[in-house]
Parts: structure tokens; C-alpha cells; sequence
């Protein structure tokens, strides 16, 4: 965008914008340290006062961190590298597990801060990062570690070394944006939006056109493109399984829409509602409401900019839930931009009750989310199968676990196996030194998930094996793979009254062969 900082560009002065605020002016930021402080520990002491398990991806994660490598077959590696740093310092617990969350949410709201305070001053920078901070997406995220936490962290640290590029045109900052997309594209292919949202950018202000012909332009380029490359290879060695599960999960493989018959309703309206829960109602709506006043800031290079970092990767992502499947939170690294974009917008308006009440709405509904299980029962309601939407996601696995070691315990010989990702990713995490070691059943030898793709019984002929399923049957022709097959004790977890983890357990021995 033109320049930020004195002296003003010709397009700066021609839509008149307020004159540029000073980079060092930092009110309020120790204050916003004292907070993010404050919130980090309080969401650290309620995460641990839970009692809940780690979900399914983040046990498989946690696999993945035990052997670091440049891909696997869902995702890049980044998401492997940050549990291997946290739980390096502070063990293999489930807490340690998700605390790259908790440590990294502060540092992208520091960026966002950053950005902010360069565009509009520190006010607005300061009620900009509380606001993002306490976005209900980003305090449920909190909560879990998942690709979309350093993803923020590269998407914001891009986003600040290109505004910095553009005031001063120096090489270090044009590389450090190129080294913050290639940690993305580490994170998250859809890190590949950020270059979209840049080309937009310069085409439609046309006092940066010039950077068109700018080298530092495509030596950033090249630099994401050399961070990223290992993920490639690593891709190309292995039969590009992470490009395939996208493609998959997208619900794109089959076709433009998936195998639907015409445009996937269900999934558009379900990916909208996500949003409004992921931003907050009222700010969701106050953002869409704002866009649409276009002449209240089309002139204004500033909020462009932001628009251009936010409506192609939102835009993009809707267009994928009508034509096959989003999930709501895919779209999450619009809300950078989007954030500020409301906020400033507020602001400027003098609307500060409506933000305010925005952000209480917001922290009500973290704070319900963080305590759902005490308000439950201090109202008197019994969770059950139907309302409470943790049951099958979080709750259970360390007795899981726990079982499942004492029926290997019970057969020293034998070697865990199982049927399906979620039954391995919890045991290798929840069932000690036995569950660290278990295979999958894969005898057509499909890599379909990662413990497909990363374990085999080639070799083990001849050894007994503890089998758990969901299902009351070995599957087809396993039992004739093996001289002899027992059920043993069954896994019943009693979650709800009306819920709970039910595993089928067999002793197989002398394996012979798939």
C-alpha cells in the first residue's frame, strides 16, 4: 500500500485518510501484555481443570511429533515440529500437548496489534487484539492444537513484513514475508491464498503497480518456494498422499461438487453458520454489513488492504462448501484482516458500545465453552448424548488407554493392533510403551490414513497380536490369517447414561502373513 509513514503518497492525501499514526506510539500495549498474560494462564488452569482427553487429530499429532519428518499423510509439518518443541520442555502430557496453542495465539495477537498500530494508531490496535484474542474461535482453538494455530502466527507475520516492505521497499522485510508464507505453506497449503490476496493487492492500487516489475516481489516468492520444497519431495517420494486426503476431505475428488447433484446447500449453510460462531454473531454481522457499505471505504488504501487479505480466502473457502464440503473453521485466517477491518471501522464510527458489547458476547461464550461441563452441572441439567457435544470427541480415551495397555499386559508377547485411525492415535498416547508400538489391521494394504501409510506387519509372522474393533466381528478372513483367535474381555467406558465407548477385543496367534 502507499506509504504509512511520513511523507504521505499522492493516493494517501487524495482519500483522505487521517495522517499516519507514529510507529512508536505504544499506549496500551503493556496493558495488552498484562492481559494476554492473564488469559494465557487462566486458559491453561481451565484446560487442566477439565479432565479432557485429546482429540483424535491431536493424539495423531502427537504421533507424528515422536518422528519428526518433512510431511505426513494429511498435513505438512509444522503442526509435528510445535509439539515436539512443547512437549521437549514439559512432557508428554495432554496439556503440554496443546500448549503451543495457548503460547502461540499471544504472539499472532502481538502481530495483529503490530499491524493495526501501523494503519490506524494504537487505540484501535490495542481494542483490535483484545477483540481478536477473544474471538470464539480463536478461544476454543486455544483450547486444541491444530494446523490453524501457527498458520495464524505465518499468516499475521506475512501479512506485517509485506506492510513493512511496502513503506520502505527493503530487502529484509520482502524476505521475511517469503520466509513467513513458506513456514505456511509448512503449516497449511491453503497458505498459498496469501499470494493471491498480494497480486490482488498491487493490481488494485495502482501506485504499487510498479512492484510488479519489483525483483524483491519474486525473491520473496522464491523463498517460500524453497522453505516449502522439502514438503514437496517428501510428497513426491511417498506418492503425494497429503494432495490426495485434501482433495478427499474437501469433498472435490469425485468432481466439481463432490458427487452432489447441482450446488451443496447443506454444506453453504452449515459453513456460514460456523462463522457466526467462530467471529461472534455481532461481529460477523457488523463485518458483512460494513463490506457492503463499499463507499464508506473503497477510497480508503488502508481497509482495501485488509479487504484483500481477508474476501479471497473467505470467498475461496465458501465457494468450496457450495461445491463440495468446508469446515467452518477453514476459513479462519480471514479473520486477521476481517478483525481489524470491523474493529477500525467501530471505531472511526464511534461505535464503541456496539464493539464493547460484541467483545462481552464473545468472552460469555468462551468462558461457557471452557466451563460447560461446572454450568452444567451447577444448573442441574445431565449431560447426555444429545447435548453434550464433547461426548464423543474428548471424553473417555485415558481409560481407553488405560484398558487396553492391561489387556496387552495381559498377553506380554502380544503386539496392540487396531482397525481404525482413532483407536490408534488415542492407544499411543493413552496406553504407555504398548501403545506406542501399535500397528493397523491393513491387509489390502491401502494407505488411507497415516498409521496405514507408516506401519506394516511384513515381518511379524509368527507373533500374537491383541486386536481392538468397534465391531462385534473380526473383519473378513482375518481369523484364517492366524492359527488361532479368542474375544477376550470387551472395553465398555460408561460415559452418559445414555452413552458410552464400547471396543471388542480379540488375543490373535501366530500371525501368517497377509
Amino acid at each position: 500500500m502507499p506509504q504509512l509513514s511520513p511523507p504521505r503518497s499522492p493516493v494517501l492525501a487524495a482519500s483522505q485518510i487521517p495522517p499516519p499514526p507514529h510507529p512508536s506510539d505504544r499506549r496500551g500495549l503493556p496493558w495488552l501484555l498484562a492481559i494476554l498474560l492473564a488469559l494465557t494462564v487462566y486458559r491453561a488452569l481451565a484446560i487442566a481443570a477439565s479432565g479432557l482427553d485429546l482429540y483424535v487429530d491431536e493424539a495423531q499429532y502427537w504421533t507424528w511429533s515422536q518422528a519428526l519428518d518433512w510431511g505426513y499423510f494429511s498435513k505438512p509439518p509444522m503442526i509435528a515440529a510445535v509439539i515436539a518443541g512443547t512437549t521437549a520442555v514439559c512432557g508428554d502430557t495432554a496439556l503440554c500437548v496443546k500448549s503451543g496453542a495457548l503460547l502461540l495465539y499471544p504472539l499472532t495477537t502481538l502481530l495483529i496489534w503490530a499491524i493495526t498500530q501501523r494503519l490506524f494508531g494504537a487505540r484501535i490496535a490495542f481494542w483490535t487484539a483484545i477483540t481478536f484474542i477473544t474471538l470464539p474461535g480463536v478461544a476454543l482453538s486455544s483450547a486444541i492444537i491444530s494446523t490453524d494455530v501457527p498458520l495464524f502466527l505465518c499468516w499475521a507475520a506475512a501479512l506485517y513484513a509485506y506492510l513493512r516492505a511496502l513503506d520502505d521497499d527493503r530487502w529484509h522485510w520482502w524476505l521475511a514475508a517469503g520466509l513467513a508464507s513458506g513456514l505456511g505453506l509448512l503449516t497449511k497449503y491453503t497458505m498459498g491464498i496469501f499470494a493471491v490476496s498480494v497480486l490482488l493487492h498491487l493490481a488494485i492500487s495502482p501506485s504499487l503497480r510498479r512492484h510488479f516489475t519489483n525483483p524483491k516481489l519474486y525473491a520473496t516468492m522464491l523463498v517460500a518456494a524453497v522453505v516449502f520444497a522439502p514438503n514437496l519431495v517428501w510428497n513426491a517420494q511417498n506418492g503425494w498422499p497429503t494432495l490426495a486426503h485434501t482433495a478427499q476431505i474437501s469433498g472435490l475428488e469425485n468432481g466439481v461438487n463432490g458427487g452432489h447433484q447441482g450446488l451443496n446447500w447443506k454444506s453453504f449453510g452449515d459453513f456460514v453458520a460456523g462463522q457466526l460462531g467462530i467471529m461472534g454473531p455481532v461481529l460477523f454481522i457488523a463485518w458483512l454489513v460494513q463490506l457492503a457499505a463499499a463507499r464508506g471505504w473503497m477510497r480508503d488504501e488502508r481497509y482495501r488492504l485488509l479487504a484483500c487479505f481477508a474476501l479471497p480466502f473467505l470467498g475461496a473457502i465458501t465457494a468450496q462448501s457450495l461445491l463440495g464440503r468446508a469446515n467452518a473453521n477453514w476459513s479462519a485466517m480471514a479473520y486477521v484482516g476481517g478483525t481489524i477491518f470491523v474493529v477500525a471501522r467501530l471505531l472511526e464510527a464511534q461505535r464503541m458500545r456496539l464493539l464493547s458489547a460484541a467483545i462481552a458476547l464473545n468472552v460469555v461464550v468462551g468462558a461457557l465453552a471452557y466451563h460447560f461441563d461446572v454450568i452444567a452441572h451447577t444448573a442441574g441439567i445431565e449431560l447426555t448424548r444429545k447435548n453434550d457435544v464433547l461426548n464423543k470427541r474428548v471424553r473417555g480415551w485415558r481409560e481407553y488407554g488405560a484398558a487396553l495397555a492391561a489387556r496387552q499386559a495381559a498377553h506380554p508377547d502380544a503386539i496392540l493392533l487396531g482397525d481404525a485411525r482413532d483407536l490408534i492415535a488415542e492407544a499411543r498416547f493413552y496406553a504407555g510403551t504398548a501403545g506406542r508400538a501399535m500397528l493397523k489391521w491393513n491387509p489390502r494394504r491401502i494407505p488411507n490414513d497415516y498409521y496405514a501409510m507408516s506401519t506394516t506387519l511384513a515381518g511379524l509372522e509368527g507373533r500374537s497380536f491383541v486386536f481392538v474393533s468397534r465391531d462385534g466381528a473380526l473383519p473378513a478372513g482375518m481369523a484364517e490369517r492366524f492359527d488361532s483367535a479368542a474375544e477376550i474381555q470387551p472395553i465398555h467406558i460408561a460415559i452418559h447414561r445414555d452413552y458410552a465407548l464400547d471396543f471388542h477385543v480379540w488375543h490373535l496367534a501366530g500371525f501368517k502373513g497377509y
